[in-house]
């Protein structure tokens, strides 16, 4: 019978079959009283050897599972820290503004300005400088900007190398400010009508983006290095790319977002709509406003992800990272199915059932860690 309970055991320890199986074979060989007496003779000796054997084998399973726990647990701590590391680097680096230096330079300041507009479409293209956005209840547009022009003699050669340089236009609804020269510095301050404002495109080289209240149909904006920072925007479809800098911005009202950076993080401090947001080299900070039916993928390589859910909302999600940790902390969790394979973790989730809303959460993180509250 010994020899049997060592087959069972065995069997449970391949996965063969499950404990509670192994259990009631066990139980069967004991119920056995025939076999059980012609096998008295051995029994002492016999069940000394197999506990000892079973003790050794418990002792090497414990062994193994608490070296992989600890291995587990310093891969996490090194994503973590590798994480916040990487975050930092990001912070410290790409918050600078990038100044291209060509030498000495002349300073110019300059006024562009339309009166009484019926702005339907903005396009802003700026190689080199600062673009802040400051909608109004005028009916005019009001470009003002602080020019650094280099290889130049003198301001007067300055300023006709500019207005040489900067192209303003306004016709049939649209507006137009383009100034494409590198080795020329402008920031500028747009002064805007919003009310029938139905597209605006922003593009810098290098150079930072600010926006106060944003009320669009369509906003798409991109910089190669600088940073974005919006205090809210209220559009259809929102489209935010950066190079090597952070997105920031405080509401975003959207049906539609696509928020992307490649070294930097992304944080929304209040969202509502449906998200896209990928960083390869950064955090991903997002706070859900209210319940509402939306979806949000985040992504990201070298960061982590938290997530921010409000109370009472209905929340479903699945969420992934390969050496980093999984933390949901949403009440009334139900898990769906959960992976927790070394480099390789899982969660699927259901929490507030019955809650409001459903927000719906795609969430994955390489080196990083998901957090959900």
């Amino acid at each position: 019978m010994q020899e049997e309970r060592r087959m069972i055991l065995k069997m449970i320890e391949d996965g063969k079959i499950s404990a509670e199986e192994g259990m009631n074979l066990l139980n069967a060989l004991k119920e056995d009283p025939e076999k059980q007496e012609k096998e008295e003779p051995f029994k002492n000796t016999q069940e000394k050897t197999s506990e000892k054997q079973e003790q050794s084998r418990a002792k090497k399973r414990t062994s193994s599972a608490w070296d992989y726990q600890r291995a587990e647990e310093k891969m996490t701590s090194f994503a973590t820290k590798f994480s916040e590391f990487v975050d930092d680097a990001v912070h410290r680096v790409k918050d600078f503004d990038l100044d291209f230096n060509f030498g000495p330079s002349e300073s110019v300041e300059h006024v562009f300005d339309h009166k009484d507009v019926f702005l339907k479409e903005a396009n802003i293209h700026i190689e080199n400088g600062n673009v802040e956005l400051r909608p109004w209840e005028e009916k005019d547009i009001r470009i003002e900007c602080d020019v650094e022009v280099y290889r130049v003699k003198d301001s007067e050669t300055a300023r006709k190398e500019f207005l040489r340089e900067a192209a303003f236009s306004f016709s049939n609804g649209k507006l137009q400010f383009h100034v494409r020269k590198k080795s020329m510095k402008v920031n500028t301050i747009i002064y805007f009508p919003t009310e029938n404002l139905d597209k605006l495109q922003l593009y810098t080289f290098n150079g930072k983006m600010a926006g106060e209240h944003i009320p669009v149909h369509q906003l798409t904006a991109k910089t190669i290095n600088g940073k974005m920072s919006f205090d809210q925007i209220d559009a259809k479809e929102t489209r935010l790319e950066t190079m090597n800098g952070p997105i920031y911005v405080r509401q975003l009202n959207t049906v539609e977002g696509e928020l992307k950076t490649m070294n930097g993080t992304v944080t929304i401090d209040g969202a509502r709509g449906n998200m896209n947001i990928e960083s390869v080299n950064g955090t991903i900070h997002f706070r859900l406003s209210e319940a509402s039916q939306s979806k949000a993928y985040m992504k990201t390589h070298m960061g982590s992800v938290h997530i921010a859910v409000p109370d009472g909302v209905k929340t479903e999600g699945e969420v992934k990272t390969s050496v980093g940790g999984i933390h949901c902390q949403l009440p009334n969790l139900s898990i769906i199915e959960e992976k927790k394979e070394y480099a390789q973790k899982r969660l699927t989730f259901l929490a507030n059932k019955q809650g409001e809303g459903h927000f719906y959460i795609e969430a994955e993180a390489t080196t990083g860690s998901v957090h959900i509250k």
